[in-house]
């Protein structure tokens, strides 16, 4: 018997990981130990596979990947496509980039990072861009967040889209104020297969043009947030909070979710760029304030029937029909376990390109003191830069155990075995010590935050799950969160 791969399936290793099955259709990768995948590598529609000779784990796997349609049995002479076939990329293995297309801006943002109202990154040439593209396909990248400064106000925007279209590279995310995005932008999308979500910025209700600087900046916003939905895109928007707007959070929440935003992030802003200047400093929240504003709020929230998914910090995170909230600071981790669990799962799998060229494992690293010792592409090529014994690499491979032991501090605090250091981008923030503890983390939990937000959330999440009772999880959605690391 013959059997085939689906068309939307591509065998592909990397230089760290080599046994993968990447999906083009949702930007999902795979993975398979070598019995697996050996069987896998026959499902080209020229081998002959006789299900009789196989082991029972092979034979149940086989099956298993017929009725799921991961496979099915080939027709006469069909065969997978060159593009199907195994290829092994020169890079250690990363899911997606961040990639800064400009770090200009047509708003004039108050607290922006990195400095985009003054072009403080500059934007490369197309060139430049193409370049890029081509170095994140040599690497096996299938994945993309486009992002700026704002992005769509380069004129050349449609063609990194093809670029990365040709380059079967998907758009997975948008991010943008919102201004310019109208009906043609989403047309030309579509015209090219691409159907990214959409994250937007909203500061809060009635405070929106006070951070972005900029007349008509909440119009704007609010208009693009009814277009994108009516088209069918997923949104999600992220709010910087500060004294002036913090008390709007609610009826933000509650206008968000009448517009059909799947989720929010919250939170005050990174001391960096223009937020670091001293004529905002008197709007800046202390670790304090921000978590007295989180702890007011979330009995609100619960309140309102958690009306979309939200993460206020790390204090405080919830999807709704969930049958449990939680806390992103607190990861537990002991002893035993800290050299093979990284402080970061994000960036093993993720990393940031500037508009600059510089490579970094976290966008909000940019502009840090420390991110002078990062790479750049336009110098030393992406392949070399993510090689699985390079510099780069093993930043991002940071475990808990070097933050333990290189910190300063987390070896010996009470409080280690629970916040595995807190982030590393927080830690850059404070100094240029990548294996610092996160002032924030050190914060919450020295000064008891996680019993305050405790007593605020758990009784109001138990009223609310009286009303709301948590959904099922189908098999297809507990296979989506197992199936990464199949042996």
């Amino acid at each position: 018997m013959n059997y085939i791969l689906n068309r939307n399936l591509r065998l592909c290793g990397w230089s760290d990981r080599l046994g993968g099955l990447h999906d083009i259709r949702t930007g999902k990768t795979w993975f398979f130990g070598k019995e697996r995948y050996l069987l896998l590598m026959k499902c080209d529609g020229a081998h002959d596979i006789d299900p009789e000779s196989l082991s029972e784990k092979q034979r149940t796997f086989l099956e298993a990947g017929e009725k799921e349609g991961v496979i099915k049995k080939a027709g006469f002479l069909e065969f997978i496509t060159p593009e199907q076939e195994y290829k092994r990329y020169p890079a250690a293995y990363k899911r997606s980039v961040h990639w800064s297309v400009t770090g200009a801006c047509n708003l004039k943002c108050r607290h922006c990072f990195m400095s985009a109202p003054h072009a403080k990154h500059g934007a490369p040439t197309h060139e430049q861009i193409i370049q890029i593209a081509d170095s994140i396909a040599e690497c096996g990248i299938y994945d993309v967040g486009i992002t700026g400064g704002e992005p769509l106000i380069r004129a050349d925007f449609l063609d990194i889209v093809s670029a990365l279209t040709e380059r079967n590279i998907r758009i997975s995310t948008i991010y943008t104020n919102g201004w310019l995005v109208d009906e043609k932008l989403l047309d030309e999308l579509e015209k090219r297969g691409q159907s990214p979500a959409f994250q937007l910025s909203y500061d809060g209700v009635g405070m929106h043009d006070f951070l972005r600087g900029v007349p008509g900046a909440e119009e704007k916003t609010i208009s693009a947030i009814k277009l994108i939905r009516e088209r069918g895109h997923s949104i999600s928007v992220s709010m910087c909070v500060h004294r002036k707007n913090q008390d709007t959070l609610r009826e933000t929440v509650k206008l968000l979710a009448s517009l059909g935003v799947s989720s929010i992030k919250a939170g005050s802003m990174m001391n960096l760029g223009e937020w670091a200047q001293p004529e905002v400093a008197d709007l800046q929240l202390s670790h304090q304030e921000n978590f007295e504003m989180i702890e007011r709020y979330i009995p609100q929230y619960f309140e309102d029937d958690a009306p979309l998914s939200i993460m206020l910090s790390g204090a405080f995170m919830y999807t709704p029909g969930d049958d449990e909230w939680g806390i992103y600071y607190r990861r537990e981790c002991s002893a035993d376990k800290e050299n093979s669990v990284y402080s970061c799962g994000v960036l093993t799998e993720n990393l940031y390109i500037g508009a600059d060229g510089m490579v970094a494992p976290c966008m909000g690293m940019c502009d840090c003191g420390y991110a002078e010792n990062f790479p750049n592409l336009f110098t030393t090529p992406l392949r070399e830069i993510l090689a699985p014994d390079s510099d780069f690499n093993r930043l991002c491979h940071t475990t808990v155990g070097e933050v333990r032991d290189k910190s300063g501090k987390c070896r010996d605090c009470k409080y280690a075995d629970r916040c595995a250091g807190g982030c590393r981008n927080g830690a850059l923030m404070a100094g240029d010590n990548y294996y610092a503890a996160d002032p924030e983390n050190c914060y919450f939990f020295e000064n008891g935050w996680e019993e305050r937000i405790t007593a605020a959330a758990q009784p109001a999440f138990e009223a609310y799950i009286k009303r709301c009772p948590p959904k099922k999880h189908d098999d297809s959605e507990k296979k989506e969160e197992t199936v990464d690391n199949c042996p």
